[in-house]
């Protein structure tokens, strides 16, 4: 066990100093949320049923920075709908969210089970609009979806009355947008690998994808005060109805977002060890190596 000696009186006015990680290896003072099953802040049981919460496995650091109170905190379910011929959703021994959507034509409504982000979170960000943002989701693609105009998006903050064309982010396909038309005055993004989750010629299953993106300024109308931030797996959202029948199946593992306008942490600073980290858990020996899942084939 190590030791802490503190020192009273003593200020330190260097930003770059090495910080005592208290929950995460991620975490900054700008850390605004982290979403992570298998986390020691973050665990679960199963797959909580509607308006259940689910830790944000930062919470405390989020509360510090947004003032957001009780389950503003934390992440709530939006959608859990029952396992059937056209969906099913399963928890992961290693913690994951794991998601299967039928492709063999009987979808005529949403299925899905997704998460609303942090009220506190969201209302921040549409309080802070002009600072930077990262925002990185984890995940394993276990079927690749169908030939799609609109791949759906398993991650975003967006206006549900236009959702790839107002929004501060989103992961169609599950890569990351840099915007459309009217691109804001810093993006980055990093896709891993790099092309689209949605054609089946494109990916061999299963599948580790790594997506993050930076972003300042929304594209289009923002979203409104009651929209919030999602992550899920299935159909939902803006992309609902275009997917029945060709969406992807995934297994959702983590999603982190941060204000790097109050980190003082560059887009490129934070993917990296965001990066390595992904790296980490996914090899021989992480936290989600050799994880286990039923097999999407048991749905046609």
């Amino acid at each position: 066990m190590g030791k802490l000696l503190r020192l009273h009186g003593v200020s330190i006015t260097d930003i770059t100093a090495p910080k005592i990680i208290t929950r995460d290896k991620i975490e900054s003072s700008g850390s605004l949320m982290l979403f992570d099953g298998s986390h020691e802040f973050g665990v679960f049981a199963g797959l909580p049923i509607v308006d259940a919460l689910v830790p944000n496995a930062l919470s405390s650091l989020s509360k510090a920075l947004t003032g957001g109170v009780g389950a503003d905190n934390d992440f709530k379910v939006k959608m859990a709908r029952p396992n059937s011929a056209q969906f099913k959703s399963e928890r992961t021994p290693k913690g994951g969210i794991h998601g299967i959507v039928t492709q063999g034509g009987s979808q005529a409504a949403a299925e899905s089970y997704n998460l609303e982000g942090p009220k506190a979170v969201s209302d921040y960000i549409l309080a802070h609009p002009t600072h930077q943002y990262y925002f990185s989701m984890w995940s394993l693609i276990t079927r690749a979806g169908l030939a799609s105009a609109a791949a759906q998006s398993p991650f975003h903050f967006t206006n549900g009355l236009g959702a790839t064309t107002n929004h501060l982010f989103h992961m169609q396909g599950g890569v990351p947008s840099p915007g459309y038309a009217s691109v804001p005055s810093f993006r980055g993004v990093k896709a891993a690998p790099t092309y689209t989750d949605h054609t089946g010629a494109s990916i061999v299953a299963p599948m580790k994808r790594f997506g993050s993106i930076g972003v300042q300024g929304f594209v289009g109308n923002a979203p409104g005060p009651s929209d919030r931030i999602q992550l899920g797996v299935g159909s939902f959202g803006g992309w609902n109805n275009l997917n029945y029948n060709v969406c992807p199946s995934r297994i959702i593992y983590r999603a982190y977002a941060e204000d790097l306008t109050v980190s003082g942490r560059t887009y490129a600073e934070v993917e990296a060890l965001d990066y390595a980290l992904f790296l980490e858990a996914f090899a021989p020996g992480g936290k989600f190596y050799g994880d286990t899942f039923t097999s999407p084939a048991t749905l046609p």
